[in-house]
């Protein structure tokens, strides 16, 4: 019996020793969590390092530039862009992408990698208004919204966070661009019935040059802004010293709410420079369409 119970401790001896053994390897030699270095990252994550290595900016860095040891020293820390990049513009009102500040990080990688985005969203169908000629002075009143478009935008991108890029104007404004196909959004004619020289969609390189003439986020005439920032027609018009619309217009087109301002402009322009003679009724249809009907 002694002989037995003696066979059994060294049985359980050895069990003991081995999964000793085999758990020193997984700590030291597998899967070496703890040491330091890039290399050590890629074990795990060989797909970040292949996105980071192809991107167009951030390609030369390691792990460790953005991911800080954590206090604990067992994980890297989640970075946030704003360590190193300046954000100051981004809190301007005027900023065309203000409302993904509060997603600090997520925010920029939704524009500047290829993870994936769905936005949702929605505007009105129709605006209508009206501008009377009063002895000269063209009031816009009546302003009104009709009917909601429900839009939905998938980026279909790859997936990658990691893979940091430039952004392109058409990765996620696809609904401003369908509107540009048919003289929507930006597209001027002049009274000869010709596409303005400035806003000339074949005077520039690109469509994201052709944005930038107006969405200039680095214009001295205004103030800074991160990427792209709202505008209307009329603040650069103004601010250039462009030839003064008639009937007071600078003054009255302030009347209306400022995301529908540069819409007023360009429909009115659309169907031939119209001079009311008493008083002219407008129903523009919102992008992705653009059609205007006049009464």
């Amino acid at each position: 019996m002694n002989k037995n119970k003696s066979l059994y401790n060294v049985v359980i001896l050895a069990v003991i020793v081995t999964a000793l053994i085999q758990t020193i390897s997984f700590i030291s030699n597998d899967i070496p969590i703890f040491q330091q270095g890039q290399d050590k990252c890629i074990n795990c994550h060989e797909n970040v390092k292949n996105q980071l290595s192809a991107s167009s900016q951030h390609s030369s860095f390691s792990c460790t530039n953005c991911h800080p040891k954590s206090p604990l020293n067992h994980t890297n820390k989640a970075p946030e862009c704003e360590y190193c990049h300046d954000v100051t513009q981004l809190g301007d009102t005027d900023e065309a992408h203000f409302d993904f500040i509060p997603l600090s990080s997520e925010g920029c990688i939704a524009c500047h990698t290829n993870y994936n985005v769905i936005i949702n969203y929605s505007r009105p169908e129709f605006i209508s208004y009206t501008i009377t000629n009063d002895s000269g002075n063209w009031i816009i009143s009546n302003l009104a919204t009709t009917g909601v478009l429900n839009l939905s935008y998938n980026a279909m991108k790859s997936g990658g966070n990691h893979n940091v890029k430039n952004v392109s104007c058409k990765d996620c404004h696809k609904d401003i661009f369908d509107a540009v196909s048919v003289k929507g959004h930006a597209v001027v004619e002049g009274k000869d019935g010709k596409e303005s020289l400035y806003h000339n969609t074949n005077n520039t390189i690109s469509r994201e040059a052709w944005c930038l003439t107006c969405h200039n986020p680095r214009d001295n005439k205004f103030s800074a802004q991160h990427s792209a920032r709202k505008t209307t027609c009329e603040e650069c018009h103004e601010a250039y010293n462009l030839p003064a619309h008639p009937g007071n217009f600078y003054t009255n087109i302030k009347t209306v709410p400022r995301l529908y301002r540069s819409l007023v402009c360009i429909s009115c322009k659309s169907v031939g420079w119209q001079v009311p003679g008493t008083t002219l009724k407008f129903k523009v249809h919102q992008e992705p369409y653009f059609d205007v009907t006049m009464s």
